[in-house]
């Protein structure tokens, strides 16, 4: 197959033309596969030359024709084969001698179909068929001295055996070549060349491969809310076991903004997850909502969501009995297009059998039959008429009977159940203001300049539901609703209330809650609404040592944590699954484990990516966690504006500004400067101001203007600390050192440090100092900037 020449040349030599030949084919289809091309500039010495000079290498050829040696074999001898055919083909047409007597037979046996074809197709048979006969007379009589002659006879074998090879052997033996080496070029390249080149590429990579962002498939971070992308989590195990232990009840789910309150209802409630036939209703409560107001919006939303489970139209109420004006023209036209159409057709069948009844009744048709038809037509008619003129009760209530099943009927009947058509009713008076006027007007003829009459005019509003009758029926019917669906198809009626906290602060959504919990606490009917966490607090805090609202109005809550490193790693692996693990933890220490900003941090390292065209995560996380601090920082500038300040306070205002500039620029935010103003702000929660000259007074900072700072130095330590965990080279070994200590260098401990942030600065610093200790880093040491 092939020879190693020795170890001085290292190259090698091919025993069969094309091995090399197809051996470049696949390396040119495995250099360019995706997997292997996008690799290439991603560390210096990976390029497109390096890899496939290793693909060139002895030691990788030998491998990769030892690995398909089988197939390699099968093809060589199906090309052996072929060659030998082809051998035997030449050799026997060299030899082949065409004789005056096979030529006149061959030319006499094609003639006849030439012939045929060409009467067929030019002159469509027209021409004498004798031509024919001659040909097949010349054929026969040229074939039989083929057979007397033995030397011709020889000659005819051998054009047969010519033939035979040309067109059947040589085909097959070539194909059967042709499929051998395909097979075996395909097993080449997936299974030899391809995972040797994988190999190649993670060896000229080197060490923390994993650093490299490698972006491909990220459908799932566009499209956020696509239910398609939605990973379960325990919190939703937990949200329907919860719904398993009560028959009907209102269940709270609160936990930080982002943690996805939304998402979890709405999984809750979405046709494909729930259980058949189950009533689910989702609704928002948007800010400034009036408790009768959100009510009416969901009373009709509950009655529209079950005519559609149904299948009816909500828009037939029959509420009014008098006839609708778009009606009234719908039947007109209706009617006259039928007119039109019965008028056309009969036309149409007169035009058709007129001519045929004429020739009947000239032929068949005697005076005598017609005289006859006439009289009998005559004594059934004068029988009819007698009759009615006799019994005028009972024709009348015939004729009236008959007349009455004529009139148009304008009322309609609505389809389906009662519950329906009582759905059907309420969302009708919903969504309409009903009025009724009836007019009467009785006058007599002007007699004599003397006009004597009488008018009279009724009218009749309907009165819209007060709020305790807009309880009372919601309530009723959702019992009807609940047991109908309990009892024909064992489901429920499941209503989601999502944004409950966007009602305002606290007290707000405690005073709305308890408005509405008037139509809580039915029988199979189950409400899952979002709150704040300071209302799950209260609710968790009932009767200690003050009674709530929620008491009376929650029968369960659910805390929505954060996600996990393990829940973030299975998000994001539905939504980008090439973010390999330094990345999942860098987006989840910067998000805090909350979905909403995981998923938008993610969208911005790919942003940052095709921005920066750079792929390793000491490039790109620095810009990354800059971004976020310079955003954060001039946030805390934007309050910090809103206070009173002294002369003394500018440098501390200008110290924040010049380090926010900095950071804005692409340029500057990873110099040393940056770099020592960052950490100046973390290392110095307490604003050192300049110190006063000894005839002037000094204020210090008001205690808002201290707190500010001390978040916004907290801010920077946390992002201080991120910087020097994900921003510094060599992040595996530097992570497997962190695991000796289990509990602070869990990256878990990152992400509950960004969630301490919002508890309190002073918190999130000690828990920081402890991450810091676990991966090596120096923690918080306040100092005096040389500037």
């Amino acid at each position: 197959m092939i020879h190693h020449l020795g170890p001085e040349q290292s190259r090698w030599t091919w025993d069969h033309d094309g091995d090399e030949e197809l051996y470049g084919i696949a390396v040119r289809a495995c250099l360019a596969a995706p997997e292997i091309s996008k690799q290439y500039g991603a560390r210096e010495p990976v390029t497109r030359d390096a890899v496939r000079a290793a693909a060139y290498e002895p030691e990788f050829i030998s491998e990769a024709f030892d690995s398909t040696r089988t197939l390699y074999v099968a093809y060589r001898r199906a090309a052996r084969t072929a060659d030998q055919i082809q051998a035997e083909f030449e050799a026997a047409r060299e030899q082949l001698v065409l004789d005056w007597p096979l030529r006149l037979f061959v030319g006499f046996s094609l003639a006849v179909p030439a012939w045929i074809t060409i009467d067929a197709a030019f002159t469509a048979g027209w021409l004498t068929n004798w031509a024919v006969l001659v040909f097949l007379i010349g054929a026969f009589a040229t074939g039989l001295l083929l057979i007397a002659d033995q030397a011709s006879n020889q000659r005819a074998r051998q054009a047969v055996e010519v033939a035979r090879l040309c067109w059947w052997v040589v085909p097959g033996c070539r194909k059967n070549c042709n499929d051998r080496c395909a097979a075996w070029l395909t097993a080449l390249k997936k299974n030899a060349v391809l995972p040797q080149l994988r190999i190649v590429v993670h060896h000229l990579l080197g060490d923390d491969q994993d650093s490299l962002l490698s972006v491909e498939e990220h459908d799932g971070l566009k499209d956020a809310h696509n239910p398609r992308y939605v990973v379960p989590t325990q919190a939703e195990r937990q949200l329907r076991q919860k719904m398993t232990q009560i028959d009907g009840g209102t269940i709270a789910v609160c936990g930080p903004r982002g943690a996805g309150k939304s998402t979890l209802l709405r999984l809750c409630t979405d046709k494909q997850s729930t259980r058949p036939f189950d009533l689910s209703v989702f609704i928002q409560a948007p800010a400034e909502y009036a408790p009768q107001e959100f009510l009416l919006t969901l009373f009709g939303e509950v009655c529209e969501r079950y005519l559609k489970e149904f299948s009816l139209d909500s828009a037939e109420t029959g509420v009014f009995v008098a006839i609708r004006k778009r009606r009234i023209v719908r039947t007109v036209v209706q009617a006259v297009r039928w007119l039109v159409a019965l008028a056309v057709g009969l036309a149409v069948l007169a035009a058709a059998l007129g001519r045929g009844a004429q020739w009947l009744y000239e032929r068949y048709a005697t005076p005598e039959m017609v005289d006859r038809i006439h009289r009998w037509s005559q004594q059934e008619l004068d029988l009819v008429v007698d009759w009615w003129h006799d019994h005028p009760w009972i024709s009348g209530i015939v004729l009236t009977i008959i007349g009455w099943r004529l009139l148009p009927q304008f009322r309609r009947r609505l389809p389906g159940p009662t519950l329906a058509q009582e759905c059907q009713r309420y969302l009708y008076r919903l969504r309409t203001v009903q009025s009724s006027s009836t007019a009467v007007n009785l006058g007599l003829p002007p007699v004599q300049a003397l006009n004597l009459g009488t008018s009279r005019t009724t009218s009749i509003s309907s009165v819209p539901f007060t709020f305790p009758e807009l309880v009372t029926d919601f309530r009723e019917l959702l019992e009807k609703m609940a047991r109908h669906l309990n009892r024909v198809f064992s489901s429920r009626v499941v209503i989601a209330i999502d944004e409950l906290d966007r009602l305002g602060d606290a007290p707000t959504a405690r005073k709305f809650l308890g408005q509405i919990k008037a139509i809580f606490g039915i029988k199979g009917v189950y409400y899952l609404i979002s709150v704040a966490e300071d209302v799950g607090a209260a609710f968790v805090r009932r009767g200690l040592p003050h009674r709530d609202v929620t008491d009376s109005s929650l029968d369960d809550l659910l805390y929505l944590q954060p996600r996990t490193v393990t829940e973030s790693k299975n998000l994001l692996a539905v939504r980008a699954p090439s973010l390999t693990q330094p990345y999942v933890l860098l987006l989840h220490g910067l998000s805090g484990g909350v979905p909403r900003d995981l998923i938008r941090y993610a969208r911005r390292l790919i942003e940052v990516h095709h921005w920066t065209d750079r792929k390793e995560l000491k490039d790109l996380a620095p810009t990354m966690i800059l971004e976020e601090l310079a955003e954060t920082l001039e946030g805390f500038r934007t309050l910090l504006a809103m206070k009173d300040w002294t002369a003394d306070g500018a440098p501390l205002l200008n110290r924040l500004y010049v380090l926010v500039r900095l950071l804005r620029s692409p340029h500057e935010r990873l110099g040393v400067e940056a770099r020592t103003r960052i950490q100046f702000l973390a290392d110095n929660p307490v604003p050192a101001l300049p110190r006063p000259a000894a005839d002037t007074a000094s204020d210090p900072p008001s205690d808002d203007t201290l707190a500010l700072w001390q978040e916004a130095s907290a801010c920077a330590y946390f992002s201080w600390t991120l910087l020097q965990i994900f921003g510094a080279p060599d992040f595996d070994n530097r992570f497997e050192q962190a695991q000796n200590d289990v509990m602070n260098g869990d990256p878990q401990r990152l992400a509950e440090a960004r969630q301490e942030l919002a508890i309190s600065p002073f918190s999130a610093r000690i828990l920081l100092d402890d991450v810091r200790a676990a991966w090596g880093l120096t923690p918080s040491n306040p100092w005096i900037d040389p500037r």
